[in-house]
């Protein structure tokens, strides 16, 4: 490999990382392939002085920025009112969809168009490697179970994307209330953009792993992580039988923990800390960790 590709390897790895973070050690139900995996797509900041953004981007940002201020409205306020339920909306939505709705192709390595079979071979020799970092004494398989999150989830994010704009112009009705906004086209909108932006990281990801992008890397301070901060409420039914009673389980023995959760909220500020993530993927993992207690039969937490 040439300094000129390996510079370009480094410079992907840098650009993008994925932190694959399991929530269960089996699948949950027959119906599933792979266990619970909450996934962090770990992308650059973006660089105010590059190329000027988008139009979608500068629109997302001021959304964004409109619907902050909304959490900042007078108590009694409908703004104020709109914020919190649209939050408890976002505690519901599957925490897969939002780790994909998180990951911004366009933040991410690009991917090179071929122009021949053979710079296609070239390409995928010396080309970008994208880190998956996993617990190794958890799960043995992130390649696999990342492919099986693709396919279960790409043509679901196409169908819901369509789906929500074919539905958006039946709340035209609703425009005629004079007093406030027409919440339910907004709402509309934003579920089809939230799948769009999920099916576009689910191709891009696709993309990756069909070149053989992304690299599997086991990653011992997760593993620490885990063994430090393995559920122990005694009345849990995703605790552990051997955690309940107060004697130690070995995390690479499948059998305590085989169908419940394998970390607890506690891990989730050392995560943070270890692997630079930003504040707003504390929330993403705890949801995530509530809808695994939901999923296993347990009772869903505060996020907070």
């Amino acid at each position: 490999m040439s300094v000129a590709s390996k510079d370009a390897v480094v410079k992907a790895a840098r650009a993008l990382r994925i932190v694959a973070l399991p929530l269960t050690r089996r699948p949950i139900s027959k119906a599933d392939t792979s266990p619970l995996i909450y996934y962090h797509f770990q992308t650059p900041p973006k660089d105010k002085t590059a190329v000027k953004p988008t139009l979608l981007h500068r629109a997302t940002d001021k959304i964004g920025s409109l619907w902050a201020g909304f959490g900042k409205a007078p108590e009694g306020n409908w703004r104020l009112k709109t914020f919190r339920y649209g939050e408890r909306l976002m505690d519901r939505i599957e925490f897969e969809e939002l780790a994909l709705k998180g990951l911004d192709p366009s933040l991410g390595p690009k991917l090179p168009i071929p122009k021949s079979a053979e710079q296609a071979v070239e390409d995928e020799k010396d080309g970008i490697k994208i880190p998956l970092l996993y617990p190794p004494s958890y799960t043995n398989t992130p390649l696999l179970q990342l492919q099986s999150l693709i396919v279960k989830r790409l043509p679901g994010h196409k169908r819901g994307m369509w789906t929500w704009l074919l539905v958006s112009p039946l709340t035209a009705p609703f425009a005629l209330i004079p007093i406030m906004p027409n919440l339910p086209f907004f709402f509309c909108v934003w579920r089809a953009w939230h799948h769009w932006r999920a099916f576009k990281a689910s191709q891009y990801l696709e993309a990756l792993l069909e070149r053989g992008s992304i690299v599997p890397e086991p990653s011992e301070e997760l593993d620490q992580i885990y063994a430090s901060n393995r559920p122990q409420d005694p009345t849990s039914p995703y605790s552990s039988s051997k955690a309940a009673s107060g004697t130690e389980t070995n995390s690479t023995t499948e059998g305590g923990d085989a169908a419940g959760i394998l970390l607890s909220r506690d891990a989730v500020p050392s995560i943070m800390s270890r692997f630079d993530m930003p504040p707003a993927a504390a929330a993403d993992i705890y949801r995530a960790l509530a809808q695994a207690d939901v999923r296993t039969g347990g009772e869903a937490k505060p996020l907070h």
